[in-house]
Order: C-alpha cells, then structure tokens, then sequence
C-alpha cells in the first residue's frame, strides 16, 4: 500500500523597514509511516527479498531565511540567506530487533546502520585509538588477564578500542562512529547594481556531516592510492593516524572503523557572476537595445577539511541509506564561462 505521511508546520513572516528586511521562520515534524522497504526475511528464502511497508521515521527541524535589499542612488544591494538545522530518528525499524542494515562494502561488511530512537543511518564500526609505534606497545595493550587484545598486531597497525571491555576486539564493539546526514544546511546570496556594473555571489555549504571515505582502502591490489598514503605509518613517531601500507593486514585494519570518517562540512562558491551592461545612449548608434559582457565561474573554491574529491557525497538509497558514503563520487566541475546577452 502506499506510505503514509503526516507533517505539522508552523511558519511567521516578518517584514522590517518598509519589507526591506524580510524573515521567514518555520518549524516542521514529519512523521512517515508503512515505509516502502525490503522485508527483513531470512536468506535461505532466497537473493530476492519481497517490498512491504515496515518501518516509521520522523524528519524534525526548523528554517530561517532572510533577505535584505537596500537601494540609494544608482547602487542597488540585494543580500539573502538561510539556514536550515534538520534532525532524522527512526523510530521503528519494522522487526523484532529494532535494527536494520542498511549499507555496505565489499569484504568491509556492514558500513551503516538504522536503529530505533537512533539518527537515521548512521555509520557502524570500531572506534581507534591511534596507531601501534613500538613493539612495546603492542605488548602493553592487554586484559585483566595478561592477554593480548590484539594478539596480531604488530608495530604500525591500528588500534581499535575493547569498548564492552571484554578483553578482545570482537563484533560487540561496533559503535556509532558518524553519520552521512548534515545537522545543518545553508546558503548566501550576495548581489548588486551600479552604474551597468553588476555582481552576484552564491554560496552554499552544510555542517554537521561526516563521509565515509572508503576509497582510501590500501588493502586491494588494483586501486589508485590517495594522497594520503603519503602521510602513512613508515617508524616509530611517524605517523598517529594512518597504518602502515600493506595489502594483507593479519590486525584488519581496513576493518570499518572511524580511520575511514572525515569531517564532510564545506562552505562552496556555487555561482559567482559579473557583468557590465554598456549605457544605452552609445548601443543605440548600432540599433542595439542592450548589450552586456558578463564572466562567470561554478564551483569557484570549497573550503573543506575532507580529503576525497569531494565533501558533498549524496544521500542515494531508499531514505538517504547512501548519505556520507564515498565510494569515489567524481568531484563536480570547475566551470568558468564569458558570454555576450545582445537585444536588438
């Protein structure tokens, strides 16, 4: 059957100096229910699971958005933003243990999950805690009973944390290390006009995000290696964050962890625009209405700490179960463009 939607939405608009000032305010919570999913069945059933409507999630947050336009003389400045803030729950996942897969990886397993009254997906894997330096360290990192945690280690391997503290790394210290979905959303438009001058700026960025960059996987043979495997473990005190290169890793440490989850927040120039337009007392004298030369770039510069090709990973997957997750998305282009806008 179809999916059910219930949404409530409370909004003010403001006007300030005339409607110079303009302010829009909304706050939403929408409730989804009969969810189109696959059904978890058992595998014995066969590869093709069956449709049903299983699961209830809620998409809550709110939005401001502002615009101002001030006008003296022959200069006209037009100044708009907003900013949204958007939190996403699942509250039933539609069987009995309340937690479903969503996404995964080739011999990575399981990369994100869904669980009820949890944020929806996140990222499922062991938390580390630096990288072995000396052979002294791997002997120190034991249990209460003298025992190796991570009897197959050796120096420059990764070390992951014994959360249930059960003395060795095992499945049940998988944790929430992150999530695809940004918290916030914004964007600034920056524009004026003078004197047939004219300028306009768009700027667009999220917050609160992080990616799964598994395209720094060292442990396949036939890969283009990252920048990163520059910075990569090479002796004692070289390296904190990133293992030594090996194909074959007794220690797993391609293994999903939070080595793989960058901070995915950026700020981009999506649009910026410049234009003169020539005064219409010397385009007249060739029949021309208006003529104006502008020069524009997409793209222009990201400010980002991420270091895939790029931050903005979409949220593919039925309900975003792709979000964060960068399986080597190609970066969009820088464009730069001239053009001539002619009326006869």
């Amino acid at each position: 059957g179809w999916e059910e939607s219930h949404q409530t939405d409370l909004g003010v608009d403001l006007g300030f100096w005339g409607n110079s000032l303009q302010v829009t305010v909304d706050y939403f919570n929408t409730k989804t229910a009969r969810m189109l999913q696959h059904m978890p069945v058992p595998g014995y059933l066969g590869e093709s699971k069956p449709w049903g409507n299983v699961g209830t999630m809620s998409n809550r947050g709110a939005e401001i958005e502002a615009t101002y336009r001030y006008t003296i003389g022959d200069f006209n400045l037009s100044v708009g933003g907003n900013v949204t803030y958007v939190n996403t729950i699942l509250i039933n996942a539609g069987n009995e243990t309340g937690i479903i897969d969503v996404a995964s990886y080739h011999q990575m397993g399981t990369i994100a999950r869904g669980e009820n009254g949890q944020v929806y997906p996140y990222f499922y894997g062991y938390k580390t805690d630096g990288i072995f330096q000396t052979p002294e360290e791997v002997a120190a990192y034991v249990n209460e009973n003298g025992e190796l945690i991570q009897p197959l280690a050796t120096p420059g391997d990764v070390r992951f944390v014994d959360l249930d503290g059960d003395g060795k790394i095992g499945d049940d210290d998988r944790t929430m290390i992150g999530k695809g979905m940004p918290d916030w959303t914004f964007g600034l438009n920056l524009g004026f006009e003078w004197k047939g001058l004219d300028f306009n700026m768009l700027l667009q960025g999220q917050a609160g995000a992080q990616a799964f960059n598994v395209t720094r996987r060292t442990d396949l043979y036939y890969i283009n290696l990252p920048r990163t495997i520059l910075q990569r473990w090479t002796g004692a005190g070289s390296s904190d964050k990133y293992p030594k290169f090996e194909f074959s890793s007794a220690n797993e440490n391609y293994r999903v962890s939070d080595l793989w989850v960058e901070d995915a927040s950026f700020l981009r120039a999506r649009n910026v625009q410049i234009g003169y337009t020539l005064p219409q007392n010397i385009t007249k004298k060739a029949f021309i209405q208006r003529l104006r030369i502008y020069a524009q770039a997409e793209n222009l510069f990201t400010l980002t700490k991420y270091t895939g090709c790029d931050p903005e990973v979409s949220g593919g997957g039925s309900y975003g179960t792709e979000a964060g997750i960068d399986r080597g998305v190609y970066p969009q282009n820088r464009t730069f463009t001239v053009g001539v806008n002619l009326s006869f």
